[in-house]
């Protein structure tokens, strides 16, 4: 539609339906529309308040994240006096896409939709799409068909009740979703349409594919289709599909353009400036999983990208203070262990988060060799030589462990045994921070590779780093107060029947009216058991089924925040990670706190929870 001119000075945009509170530092605003959902984040985004750590839109709801639980009151205040953002700040980028309509789905679409394939890619490419809100992977885009209106539509629409346009294009989900869909791949699923970036399972009815680059993170921004972005499809082969012939030339003529690149990786290029890097340490054992992490990539939920970071944020604190770094400097973050490192140059590392042994192989027989026990392996600043083995040991309770090392990793060197056609023997790769983080985000793939034998740390120069403490401090304030209530003693692989349960501190919301008292009270009246397909996108929890009203198993996706407990409909609640997708359908019944979380980084397969009120 038309957009007419800016709204006058003064005009503000109405307040949200209802407010909810979402953890310790997030409110989530329900809108009517999406309409509304664009116009409210457009605003919020001229303010940029100082205190805005993530906002994120979705179908109905606007998600705000602070920096600490003081933020609320002044978030909740922005949200109810917006200001109307004007003409240039509500109108979004427009992108032209072209599409071959090929897709395996696109005759049973176009019957579900009562239309011919021809009629069906006229209508696709007669419309303009909205990019209403990201999720699922990093660049993928939700798009609603037909112009979301601008600010001045929403202010008429929010005084006159008519709301915003919403051409149906319903279509549902396949039954049995595949296995891979390819990169490049468009589909129709609900009311939306949507292109897939990256090779993933999937669900949605495709009708064609496109070369575009839905997500590259040496672009700014990375994401091509941005909330607000307004997308026309062009079709650049209607119908008929390539041949064979033509398609092994299309990719051929693909794969030799990527050669020169790829060569050069192999060669040694680096993927990210490494500016000052020197090898500190290389991995000779990596135990179960051995990952770079650090305080995160924090702002980016709303191109799909969730925060990720170390899962106990307690320990990666502790150890960087440790050795003299700051305290969000990457580490490796260790699951189970044994892990083993020799060292290349002189350094100094500390460990943190479970505890359990950590043994120094020296290579000067006069010193002889280092043994610390859990106790005094925590926090503690330890000096290697060049070719001391380090070892770290499995946690004697608990489940990972933090080492940092003065200096902080910034990135890793990886050595190819066999580096393929034209690129000699023993060529080497350097990964380095993407989107500003070291951070392995294991749901979507982001940041550098688990760490496998062979590989060798890359750290910052030391010149300009605070002192290595004689002993690093212990938790404060909220961590204090968790760790006090986590008995420690039974090795949590193992638990017996009376090792005491993890007593996490939740929030309640922002789905607690929607799932009601009778949910909460289960949820905290209840002894909960962690399984073992755990993991850092999610903790999986045993026990009996929570009560689910008929209807609220569901809702429109809407954004999510580490330690969210989302409640799908088998009743049994998940509680989510670092690196938990950015948005989903399920309603999230309360939120862990903080130094909750870092509790739960540590609970093992077979270890009991029991959630108790923070309020």
């Amino acid at each position: 539609m038309t957009s007419p001119s800016a709204p006058s000075e003064g005009t503000r945009l109405a307040a949200p339906r209802a407010v909810h509170r979402a953890g310790e530092s997030a409110l989530l605003a329900e809108y009517p529309d999406t309409a509304s959902v664009l116009a409210a984040a457009a605003a919020v985004q001229a303010l940029d308040p100082p205190h805005l750590v993530d906002l994120v839109p979705a179908e109905t709801t606007l998600l705000l994240s602070g920096t600490a639980a003081r933020d609320l009151d002044s978030l909740r205040a922005l949200l109810d006096h917006l200001p109307a953002p004007g003409e240039e700040q509500s109108a979004g980028t427009e992108r032209s896409i072209g599409v071959v309509y090929d897709g395996e789905d696109l005759t049973e679409v176009a019957e579900l939709l009562g239309l011919s394939p021809d009629a069906l890619i006229a209508a696709h490419t007669g419309a303009t799409w909205t990019a209403a809100f990201g999720g699922f992977a990093p660049g993928f885009a939700y798009l609603v068909p037909g112009d979301v209106p601008d600010a001045s539509d929403v202010v008429s629409a929010q005084t006159d009740g008519s709301g915003s346009p919403g051409p149906p294009w319903d279509v549902p989900r396949r039954a049995e979703p595949r296995t891979a869909v390819p990169a490049g791949a468009v589909g129709l699923a609900a009311r939306y349409c949507g292109i897939y970036p990256r090779s993933s399972p999937g669900g949605w009815q495709l009708i064609g594919r496109t070369e575009a680059e839905l997500f590259d993170t040496a672009r700014t921004p990375p994401a091509l289709l941005t909330p607000g972005t307004r997308v026309r499809f062009t079709a650049q082969r209607a119908v008929s599909r390539l041949s064979a012939t033509t398609s092994a030339l299309a990719r051929a003529r693909s794969e030799a353009a990527a050669v020169p690149s790829r060569l050069a990786r192999r060669r040694g290029a680096r993927a990210v400036p490494l500016e000052d890097a020197r090898p500190a340490l290389e991995v000779l054992a990596p135990g179960q999983l051995l990952l770079l992490q650090d305080g995160g990539r924090a702002g980016q939920g709303a191109i799909g990208v969730s925060a990720s970071g170390a899962f106990d944020r307690g320990a990666l604190v502790r150890a960087d203070v440790a050795v003299g770094n700051s305290p969000r400097a990457a580490v490796l973050e260790s699951l189970w262990g044994p892990v083993r490192l020799r060292a290349l140059v002189p350094t100094v590392v500390a460990v943190s988060g479970a505890p359990g042994t950590l043994t120094v192989h020296r290579t000067d027989p006069e010193v002889g060799e280092l043994e610390l026990e859990p106790a005094e392996a925590q926090d503690h600043a330890i000096a290697l030589d060049p070719q001391d083995v380090l070892v770290i040991g499995p946690p004697a309770e608990g489940l990972r462990r933090l080492l940092a090392i003065r200096g902080g990793v910034r990135g890793v060197r990886r050595t190819t045994a066999d580096p393929g056609p034209g690129a000699s023997a023993g060529a080497s790769t350097e990964s380095g921070a993407v989107l500003g983080s070291l951070s392995r985000d294991t749901l979507s793939g982001l940041g550098p590779a688990p760490l496998e034998a062979g590989d060798v740390l890359l750290i910052g120069p030391v010149h300009g780093l605070d002192a290595v403490p004689d002993r690093a401090p212990g938790p404060t304030g909220a961590e204090r107060e968790s760790e006090q209530e986590h008995a420690s003693g039974a090795d949590e692989r193992s638990p017996s029947a009376e090792a005491p349960s993890l007593r996490i501190r939740v929030h309640a919301g922002p789905r607690d009216e929607l799932l009601g008292s009778e949910a909460l009270d289960a949820l905290t009246s209840t002894q909960w058991t962690v399984r073992g397909d755990s993991d850092r996108i999610g903790v999986r929890l045993d026990g009996p089924a929570l009560p689910v009203p008929e209807g609220a198993g569901s809702l429109p996706s809407e954004a999510t925040v580490p330690g969210a407990i989302q409640v799908p409909p088998s009743g049994l609640p998940v509680v989510f990670g670092p690196d938990h997708p950015s948005t989903g359908g399920y309603p999230v019944l309360a939120v862990v706190t903080r130094a909750g979380l870092d509790l739960l980084a540590q609970a093992a397969p077979g270890s009991t929870v029991r959630f108790v009120p923070a309020d």
